[in-house]
């Protein structure tokens, strides 16, 4: 039986089967560090419209502990994904925070240029206090947590207080970086 041109063209497309059939699993998908890159990304994203949306509704101690929890989970990801130190600055006395990477040249490491703009906290919350394993207790000044390219963090504690009198106690565990948040004020062993 003879086949047309039309049934032929049907039963051996042009370019062969081959050009239908989909990627390998080997290429199709993305790389855990691309999906890291898109999650820092959008966390920063975050934290740089949360601060315009606390002017505009007004912001609290429990917000502000949600996004420092963020930004801290962010941050420990993006200095494993880019084998970079990271710094996560607080400055009690002007109640703002920022991101500094800090850059090996020549054997010593300088920091950066701030990452984004400086973050200031809501007219009514304040840092009551941070502890860090390296400068101890701070009620005033400047004081950092250092995130690592291994995924270890700085052991950090930061009290955050509001208008109202409601505290929030932050610990980083420096293993896993996450964040435990606390209502109240938590103190800390060692530093009184």
């Amino acid at each position: 039986m003879r086949c047309s041109r039309a049934e032929r063209a049907l039963l051996h497309p042009p370019g062969g089967w081959k050009r239908f059939t989909s990627a390998p699993l080997a290429q199709s998908g993305f790389t855990l560090i691309e999906i890291t890159i898109v999650v820092f990304i959008l966390a920063l994203m975050a934290m740089l419209v949360t601060p315009a949306l606390h002017r505009f509704a007004g912001g609290d101690a429990r917000s502000v502990s949600r996004e420092l929890t963020g930004l801290v989970s962010a941050l420990v990801q993006e200095a494993v994904a880019t084998h970079t130190i990271q710094r996560l600055y607080y400055d009690l006395d002007q109640r703002e925070y920022w991101i500094i990477t800090l850059n090996p040249v020549g054997g010593v490491l300088e920091e950066s240029q701030p990452i984004g703009s400086k973050r200031r906290l809501p007219s009514d919350v304040r840092f009551e206090d941070v502890v860090t394993a390296h400068q101890g207790l701070m009620t005033s000044g400047t004081a950092f947590t250092q995130f690592f390219p291994s995924g270890a963090v700085t052991r950090t504690t930061i009290h955050l207080k509001d208008a109202d009198d409601a505290q929030f106690t932050l610990s980083v565990n420096p293993v896993t970086g996450r964040v435990a948040v606390t209502d109240g004020y938590v103190d800390v062993v060692g530093t009184t």
